[in-house]
């Protein structure tokens, strides 16, 4: 705990260097502890379930809005059975992450759901037993975890999927010992600081090279993110009487795109309660086939607006 409240000390001073308010400093804190408090201490290989990572309360990694992450923590070298019902949301995924987050090739869980609640079974191991003929799916010897992934762009009209995880080879339960503890807890505030650290860095990196008011493209092609799947960024810069006017004129074979808004941590602003995201089904495309974005702290009375919620600068996703 002393660790913690050092850590958030170095980042109040890191963030007030960039014009940051510690309380908002101290707020992303709070949510990157919930997340690795519950992906890195209480999860357990042995006895795993799909928790909530990356989401609204975490505030971390610039979740998509139309997204609800869960993740898993499995042995690459245990027996692992995924069952449930797919729902029907545009898109689940299972992505299998490294301790370093670097992530692995998707399984889609279309190609194995069957009947009108989509139910499904999954095999997951590092070898495909030899009795098996059912669905399966390999574990890659550096695998720390596994994430359930659905992206839904009609909200609340598309039923979430309901998935469980078992491990088939578990160990009898045992209670975790003090030394393993402790071994966890030294490295909670290091793992803290450095996920906030990320995201301040992240769009000090983006103000270096110029992209303030511009966009560049990411590659996030090694940290998880989807095949065929773009992403593009840009700080916002604005003063308070200015907006942004972003346009897109879209491929022919795009199905889904998704905008959002960040703070300057690159902390998702609040999608909940205000309009700072906006997607394939929620956009108006102009009778000339451009998708026009405004992006201002207050209602321009058009289309396709995003909500800064009074900040000046920020990313747009």
């Amino acid at each position: 705990m002393t660790a913690i409240g050092a850590e958030g000390d170095r980042l109040a001073a890191e963030a007030a260097s960039r014009g940051i308010d510690s309380a908002r400093v101290h707020e992303t804190i709070l949510g990157v502890l919930m997340d690795t408090y519950l992906m890195q201490i209480s999860s357990n290989p042995d006895q795993p379930t799909f928790l909530p990572c990356t989401g609204y309360f975490q505030k971390l990694g610039s979740p998509n809005p139309d997204t609800v992450y869960r993740g898993a923590t499995i042995d690459p070298q245990g027996t692992y059975l995924i069952s449930g019902n797919r729902g029907s949301a545009r898109d689940v995924t299972l992505m299998p992450f490294s301790l370093l987050m670097r992530g692995g090739e998707p399984f889609d869980l279309s190609a194995i759901s069957e009947g009108s609640g989509g139910h499904f079974e999954l095999l997951v191991s590092a070898e495909r037993p030899l009795a098996h003929s059912g669905n399966w799916w390999q574990l890659q010897p550096d695998t720390a975890s596994i994430w359930l992934r659905e992206v839904s762009a009609n909200w609340g009209q598309e039923a979430p999927a309901e998935v469980a995880i078992v491990r088939l080879d578990a160990k009898p339960y045992r209670n975790i010992s003090v030394d393993e503890m402790n071994t966890k807890l030294a490295k909670l505030a290091i793992r803290v600081g450095r996920i906030v650290e990320y995201g301040m860095k992240h769009v000090d990196t983006l103000q270096e090279q110029g992209f303030v008011n511009s966009f560049r493209e990411t590659d996030y092609s090694k940290s998880g993110s989807m095949p065929l799947q773009s992403y593009h960024e840009s700080i916002f810069d604005l003063a308070a009487d200015e907006c942004l006017l972003v346009e897109a004129r879209l491929p022919a074979d795009c199905n889904y795109f998704s905008w959002s808004l960040t703070d300057r941590m690159l902390v998702t602003l609040d999608w909940m309660n205000a309009q700072t995201s906006i997607n394939s089904a929620q956009a108006t495309i102009d009778s000339d086939g451009v998708l026009r974005v405004v992006v201002a702290a207050s209602d321009p009375g058009v289309p396709n607006w995003m909500n800064t919620l009074g900040l000046q600068q920020g990313v747009i996703q």
